[in-house]
């Protein structure tokens, strides 16, 4: 293929899965006994290739102002046979392990597959562990940034929609797919657009995606969200259509987690869990929004008051290292068992009697859901929507006294530190009734089942009344000024770096200018005043620390009035002859000028009032 003009691309996936034979019958087995031919009709080959192309590996960022297609001549879009299933586009950005990802997979695998066929387009490179998973329940997967180069995407999911004929488009957390939602739906007007939101995050985009979602909500027919708290926010924050916004909690599968199918004293031993002590689990991703610090704090502060729990930590992070170091430092080493990453986390919870959560920010934590189903009660901070889930029957929530931007802040309330250990000594003092209630609240609303079938009711209802009228964007251009505000934004961002440079360039003339300024006039006093006492700054390294301090700390005309006041100061201490009683006065006041000048200068950088000054004569 090399010799004929074409060339190699790596395509970063993989593609199917090899089937081991038996090892004399495998095709691997065949070529490595037919090693020595194989490598001559190489080498033949090679030797005829007279002009090599670059292989090409995917993923690449090439894109550079290329004119984006939205069609490619040389794809030819089959006829499509219509097989009366609801046909659905779902752009997200990946396939790998989180909660996000779960729920598309239990909503992937529990549509009804007489009803649905779902098309996946991922948007951002990774390694996707989970592709797998997907791909049972999916008509087909398109990982755009494994074979195609970014002008090409629009023209490829374009060819996807009229090749599959899409009847919804759904996006779930791709940054790309809410970029070409207005697109979308002024090139497909027929077309409902949905999107799924997991929570709103203060720190990422000031809102994360329920920004993005808003700022194209014009041509958005429906937004469903996992929790009612997420529901509110958009539309009292963002401003949202109360009848555009839905509720679908995402469940937990009961029969997975199910107490019934383990047993704790079994799993106590394999994970060496203590048998005579209260069970409290931390199972999280060990990073900076799950707060594993104040969970330090707590089992500290908690360890002062009783000494019969054990906290497991199952999970992974960033913050390992930190907290397990804590651990000796607080002596907490008999207290805590660090059990790291656990593929299989029922069995976990099977041995918990209790689990917490200490998180800034949540949208509905996966983790709750599962503690739950396993009958194990639930302590966690109020955040998102986990009040929603938790009630005083099956845990306590405990109020989150930190703010989302101090999130790299380690310093924790004590009001904090005590409402979890007080919620936990509650909660432990109570197990019973707690346990009792717990799996019950699952099965009363919020499983898996629970979930496809409000996705399905929705699905359908939608697909099967669109409201084309409303959400046309050509016949509703005043709809588009928030679209056109974010490209604003998105202006602002992408040329961010250019702007801080031309900041750095006009600062530079700035000061050189100053500095030009400066040298005519110093060079004017030098001829007006022979000597003076600003001539301490020829040297070029101070006059121009003067320039850019003064200057840029606004503080240059305040240093100017303060030296020639010294100046006043040291030609009168030369010419005096005699020393006299007015004299001496004079220079008292001189040096109180001087010094209330040198207060306020200082009092400047601080932002302070500065002192008034009464008689400067």
């Amino acid at each position: 293929m090399i010799a004929a003009g074409m060339y190699p691309v790596r395509m970063d996936f993989w593609g199917f899965w090899y089937r081991r034979k038996e090892k004399k019958e495998s095709e691997l087995a065949k070529s490595n006994s037919n090693k020595t031919r194989a490598k001559e009709i190489i080498d033949r080959t090679a030797r005829s290739i007279k002009n090599p192309k670059e292989a090409i590996q995917y993923p690449k960022q090439d894109y550079n102002w290329d004119i984006i297609e939205e069609k490619i001549d040389s794809i030819i879009i089959p006829k499509y046979e219509d097989n009366n299933k609801t046909k659905i586009l779902m752009i997200i950005p990946w396939m790998v392990m989180g909660g996000a990802d779960k729920f598309n997979i239990d909503m992937i695998n529990g549509l009804d597959k007489d009803k649905f066929e779902i098309t996946i387009i991922s948007t951002e490179p990774n390694f996707n562990p989970w592709r797998e998973q997907y791909k049972a329940g999916t008509k087909a997967i398109y990982d755009l940034t494994t074979f195609l180069d970014r002008k090409n995407w629009l023209a490829f999911i374009n060819y996807i929609i009229e090749k599959n004929n899409i009847d919804i488009v759904l996006n779930t957390n791709s940054t790309f797919g809410y970029s070409i939602l207005p697109y979308l739906k002024a090139k497909y007007n027929d077309i409902p657009i949905i999107d799924y939101i997991h929570m709103e995050e203060w720190y990422n985009r000031n809102g994360g995606f329920s920004r993005d979602s808003s700022a194209v909500a014009s041509v958005i027919d429906k937004t469903l969200v996992c929790n009612e708290n997420s529901r509110k926010i958009l539309i009292n924050h963002f401003g949202r259509n109360e009848n555009e916004v839905e509720t679908v909690y995402i469940g937990v599968d009961e029969n997975k987690f199910n107490p019934d199918k383990f047993d704790k004293n079994t799993l106590k031993e394999k994970y060496k869990i203590p048998k005579d002590k209260n069970i409290i689990g931390f199972i999280a991703r060990i990073d900076l929004q799950k707060r594993p610090i104040l969970l330090m704090n707590v089992i500290k502060a908690l360890k002062e008051e009783r000494d019969d729990f054990c906290v497991v930590v199952a999970g992974n992070g960033p913050m390992l290292k930190k907290i397990q170091s804590l651990a000796k430092k607080y002596k907490l080493d008999r207290n805590i068992r660090f059990l790291g990453a656990i593929s299989n986390t029922a069995e976990i919870y099977s041995v918990c009697d209790v689990t917490l959560n200490c998180s800034i920010k949540e949208g509905l934590a996966l983790t709750s859901y599962e503690s739950l189903s396993m009958g194990v009660p639930v302590i966690s901070s109020d955040v998102g929507g986990q009040s929603e889930l938790i009630n005083d029957e099956v845990g306590v929530i405990v109020p989150c006294l930190q703010e989302e931007k101090d999130v790299s802040v380690f310093e924790y309330s004590k009001d904090e530190i005590n409402s979890y250990v007080i919620a936990i000594n509650t909660v432990l003092n109570n197990l019973e009734k707690y346990k009792a209630n717990a799996r019950n609240r699952i099965l009363s609303g919020f499983t898996i089942n629970h979930m496809i079938d409000r996705m399905s009711y929705l699905l359908e209802e939608i697909a099967n009344n669109p409201d084309y009228e409303k959400k046309i964007v050509g016949n509703n251009l005043a709809s588009c000024i928030d679209i056109c505000k974010e490209l604003n934004t998105k202006y602002f961002t992408s040329f961010k770096g250019e702007y801080e440079w031309l900041v750095k360039e006009t600062d530079k003339k700035i000061d050189d200018e100053v500095d030009k300024r400066y040298k005519i006039n110093q060079r004017k006093t030098a001829d007006s005043s022979n000597g003076k006492i600003m001539t301490f700054i020829k040297n070029e390294g101070k006059r121009a620390f003067l320039n850019k301090c003064f200057v840029k700390l606004h503080i240059y005309h305040e240093m100017k009035i303060i030296m020639r006041i010294i100046e006043r100061v040291y030609w009168m201490l030369k010419t005096i002859l005699l020393t006299s009683v007015g004299t001496i006065l004079d220079i008292i006041k001189l040096v109180k000028v001087i010094g209330i000048r040198v207060i306020n200068l200082f009092l400047k950088l601080v932002k302070k009032d500065t002192i008034k000054i009464e008689d400067e004569t």
